[in-house]
């Protein structure tokens, strides 16, 4: 137990009589042996230099459930979980700690009772002023209830996205099927019209060039917004040409976008491969319409897993990153559903951005 440093349910710093009788340095190892023993939210101990536990507070029995007397004297280990235990995770956190000063670290971890909570954990190496190791300093805090609530709303994030998907697929099927009759019909009016004109109404004959190559090209407009809206192209030609069509339809002046594609097919599900373009498609709307000039590439690979690999040169487009992180996908819900649902198919998203570049790299099973 540290020096002047009671352990009671309820820690309590006593004052001598008289004021004059306070050492400096003493009063203030008490202040704060005090502060670290009265916080509830964390736990805070200290280990010895082979990982045993020297102290305890409040925050520490209410989140392990152990009380002081129980734990003294034991190994860390004993919180972590057998899977961890057995590859060796509390002594490895040890020795990073100890090489790098300190070490942040993530994952189940198990109470008194034997059931498991999410720990936020951070453990400093503590060096007296020769330098040599005398300890560790550990802060766990529990997120197990941040993490439940996180995996909620990611759940209903993929959902949302399923449901946008299927709502996307209706509206392109009535938008082109409700506008190809009525566009084919005013077309064949247009050149019955054209047929029966005579070679002298030059100026009628050119209206009439002119609206059949203005319904031509809003036909064609329509049939880019519903295959936009939803890929049918992937149930047709399959992912490597549905992306080859896509990225020729949203390459223009601003954003000049190249392809790397496999020889051969991506061994993934019909759900794998909207999840991939809908990737591409959610980065490439951050791209398309931003200030300045960017430079895309979007790599496939069909290694053992699917990796898709999206490279932005130029200015980070604003909202990418904080939309592609881990946190919870409060914002952004195309691009939060894509990593929701690409968890939920056993893949995973990452995203690194520098000053001029930023890489999206994505990656599936063998479905």
């Amino acid at each position: 137990m540290p020096h002047g440093m009671t352990y009671t349910n309820r820690p309590e710093l006593r004052m001598p009589a008289s004021p004059d009788a306070i050492d400096p340095i003493l009063l203030e190892n008490k202040l704060c042996n005090l502060l670290i023993a009265r916080v509830r939210d964390y736990a805070i101990f200290m280990l010895n230099p082979e990982g045993k536990i020297m102290t305890w507070n409040d925050g520490a029995r209410l989140i392990k459930g152990y009380t002081r007397d129980e734990i003294v004297g034991r190994s860390m280990s004993m919180f972590y979980t057998p899977e961890d235990r057995e590859r060796g995770r509390p002594a490895q956190l040890l020795r990073d700690a100890v090489e790098h000063g300190r070490v942040e670290d993530e994952g189940w971890r198990v109470r008194k009772d034997g059931t498991r909570f999410w720990a936020d954990v951070v453990i400093t190496a503590v060096r007296d002023d020769e330098g040599t190791l005398i300890g560790f300093a550990k802060i766990t805090r529990d997120l197990t209830e941040r993490r439940k609530a996180e995996a909620a709303i990611g759940e209903l994030s993929g959902r949302l996205l399923r449901i946008q998907d299927d709502e996307r697929q209706q509206l392109a099927s009535q938008l082109h099927d409700r506008t190809s009759s009525y566009l084919t019909a005013v077309l064949g009016s247009l050149y019955r019209v054209k047929a029966h004109l005579k070679s002298g109404d030059v100026v009628l004959l050119r209206d009439v060039e002119d609206s059949i190559a203005k319904v031509e090209s809003s036909s064609d407009v329509i049939r880019r917004v519903a295959h936009m809206l939803y890929p049918s192209r992937l149930e047709q030609n399959g992912l490597i040409e549905t992306l080859r069509w896509y990225v020729e339809a949203v390459s223009g002046q601003r954003v000049s976008v190249s392809l790397e594609l496999p020889t051969k097919p991506v061994l993934v599900s019909k759900e794998a491969e909207i999840v991939l373009f809908r990737l591409v498609q959610e980065c490439l709307n951050y791209v398309v319409g931003r200030s300045g000039t960017r430079q895309v590439v979007v790599r496939l690979k069909a290694t053992p897993e699917a990796a898709m690999e999206i490279i932005i040169h130029g200015p980070v487009p604003p909202g990418l990153s904080d939309a592609l992180s881990s946190g919870p996908p409060l914002t952004a819900l195309g691009l939060a559903g894509v990593r929701e649902r690409l968890r939920q198919l056993g893949g995973k998203v990452d995203i690194m951005s520098a000053e001029t570049r930023t890489v999206v790299e994505a990656s599936l099973p063998p479905q």
